[in-house]
């Protein structure tokens, strides 16, 4: 099993706007084509996509997946989301290869409930994306998602 490090594009990384996250609970949302992560190929390698780093003082509240187009081309096909510290603290593992939103298991949409969604120092947010069987990585064909996350700055509130 081989990981492969990569960095989402600048030009895939969006702030949401006001009326935006007033209608969605999100501030950031990461947009990830199948092309971005078609490396490795090896059938049971791993994508680890740095997403970007939190402020200093941070709270992220909310997670999200919406898979807007199925991952095709390999058998399995999983994504999580966290931190460097905890790579699946925010979303634990799901299917891509279905379209859909997909939602943090039970008690992971919670402030109370996420192990290290608070922070008084910059961390790296993480995508990993798992092939666990047949074909691997870079055999994917077809393939579209965005994770929402909502990052706030407790200093910037007053």
């Amino acid at each position: 099993m081989a990981d492969t490090a990569i960095t989402i594009s600048d030009d895939r990384v969006t702030v949401l706007s006001n009326q935006e996250r007033g209608a969605s609970g999100f501030t950031h949302k990461f947009r990830v084509l199948s092309s971005d992560i078609a490396l490795g190929a090896g059938a049971t390698d791993t994508v680890t996509m740095t997403l970007g780093n939190t402020p200093a003082n941070f709270i992220i509240d909310k997670a999200a997946v919406n898979v807007s187009t199925a991952f095709a081309g390999t058998t399995a096909m999983t994504i999580i989301v966290g931190t460097t510290t905890d790579t699946n603290n925010f979303i634990e593992s799901i299917s891509i290869l279905t379209a859909g939103l997909k939602q943090p298991a039970t008690g992971k949409n919670t402030v109370a409930t996420i192990a290290g969604s608070t922070g008084t120092a910059a961390i790296s947010l993480v995508a990993t994306f798992t092939n666990s069987t047949g074909g691997s990585p870079s055999a994917l064909t077809a393939g579209a998602l965005d994770i929402y996350l909502s990052i706030a700055e407790p200093a910037s509130f007053g």
